[in-house]
């Protein structure tokens, strides 16, 4: 109680705080009575594996049948208007998450779709709150300019909105990446770092796109030649991996649920995704028309081997220590850059990226605008990529007058591929610079002065 007195000393963290909780009720209002497309498809999924179906979720004959019989079901209710829009809309239900989300899912299905939408509406708004102040908190953010940063996020960020419409996963991604942050601020002993690995590999199961955050930060402790850090790692994220294997695989009742999900994400993502005119804004996708799942995988190892030669880079110039308090704290700092670059990753090297996946973009731009603890003043160079660029990443993922003003220039749909588009190369670009420079921006990295 002391801290959170002390906290409010300050009148501004108290009008903040109630400005934010405001906002936060808005949107609960906003998606109170939206029906939840894409929550609907897991669901359903893991409505009927609860209830024993016969029907394998992979199957394409599944999808129809499936929707046929919820359709049903929700036309015998009265109660039910959210399920009734839903069910009819969706004629067909394209099941391609991976078994392991649907288990998470059906871990808070209780057979009332109504009840249960709200359930995962409440808990992603949640979640995006609290995931945006854990990180700024770990980031040394003033409570004050945490807030300041949550609130345009609830208020006017698009993908936010899309992913509350919709009722996807991606405020559970974000959850998920503020709980490995925190994991891997701790002290760097065994429990932890494997504690690390294991909510990261749950991650992955989860949903594929963010595997590139584990490649990172096991080739960061490979850059810094830490790998007895890397073997208990790698053991956890083996580990994570396995459990998640073995939990939906008993759940769905088949050895081979896996291999049945991986031939229909494969025939999903291959030859690239849709267009934007379908709600498709991959970078790639608008600058190559999209690729086939292999070159996607070797587009992201391709970033992902960039990113750590700009970590090597980074730490060949920067001031040696042997002081065991400031090398944890650069590997935290580090490491938080290597989970946000693995998000804007996902977001470059996948061909299909639906709006509210940028989202996961949020992560950069708190780690590039992290408050500036060195005593020197930052320079040109550190304020164009420290304070600039990450605000304009910010700025084109939110609904603003911009867009009002080029609506005869531009329509809808160009503007937000071109405004992600270069949200996302300049979160990349930013990150790159942080590696490649070094983390210097803290007083205690800085070399000491020659006597």
């Amino acid at each position: 109680m002391k801290g959170l007195g002390n906290q409010f000393k300050d009148p501004l963290n108290m009008i903040l705080s109630v400005l934010v909780v405001l906002s936060l009720l808005g949107a609960w209002m906003y998606v109170k009575d939206t029906p939840g497309l894409d929550y609907y498809v897991a669901w359903v999924a893991a409505d009927a594996v609860s209830n024993d179906t016969p029907n394998n979720i992979y199957k394409p004959e599944s999808r129809y049948r499936l929707a046929v019989i919820y359709k049903n079901k929700a036309d015998e209710r009265q109660d039910n208007p959210r399920q009734k829009t839903i069910a009819k809309h969706r004629k067909t239900l394209p099941m391609t998450a991976t078994p392991f989300m649907y288990w998470v899912t059906g871990l808070l299905v209780t057979g009332d779709y109504e009840q249960d939408l709200t359930t995962w509406q409440a808990l992603s708004l949640f979640l995006l709150a609290v995931s945006i102040l854990v990180i700024c908190r770990l980031l040394n953010y003033p409570l004050a300019t945490s807030l300041v940063i949550l609130m345009p996020v609830v208020l006017m960020m698009v993908p936010l909105h899309s992913e509350l419409r919709v009722a996807n996963v991606n405020s559970i991604q974000l959850g998920m990446i503020a709980l490995i942050l925190w994991l891997q601020s701790r002290s760097a002993d065994t429990r932890y770092l494997f504690a690390t690995g294991l909510a990261i590999g749950l991650l992955a199961m989860f949903k594929p796109n963010l595997a590139p955050i584990a490649i990172l930060i096991s080739g960061g402790w490979a850059v810094r030649r830490q790998f007895s850090k890397l073997k208990i790692t790698l053991y956890g994220i083996a580990t994570g991996v396995f459990t998640a294997l073995l939990v939906s695989s008993w759940w769905l009742g088949k050895a081979t649920i896996w291999w049945d999900w991986f031939e229909v994400f494969g025939k999903t993502v291959r030859g690239g995704g849709p267009g934007r005119s379908a709600g498709n804004y991959s970078a790639m996708t608008q600058v190559s028309g999209g690729m086939d799942f292999n070159n996607q995988f070797v587009l992201a190892l391709l970033f992902c081997l960039l990113c750590l030669v700009a970590l090597w880079w980074g730490r060949r110039s920067a001031a040696d220590t042997a002081d065991s308090n400031v090398i944890a704290d650069r590997e935290m700092l580090e490491n938080t850059g290597l989970v946000a670059m693995g998000c804007i990753v996902a977001l470059l090297a996948s061909s299909l990226v639906w709006l509210h996946y940028y989202l996961l973009a949020t992560p950069m731009i708190i780690f590039a605008l992290r408050p500036w603890q060195s005593a020197e003043p930052m320079n040109i160079l550190s304020i164009l990529m420290l304070r600039v660029l990450p605000v304009i990443a910010l700025i084109c993922l939110l609904d603003t007058e911009i867009r009002t003003l080029l609506d005869g220039v531009v329509d809808g749909g160009t503007y937000w591929a071109y405004a992600t588009m270069t949200s996302s190369i300049s979160l990349f670009v930013i990150g790159l610079w942080q590696f490649s420079y070094g983390v210097k921006d803290l007083k205690k990295f800085e070399a000491p002065a020659a006597h």
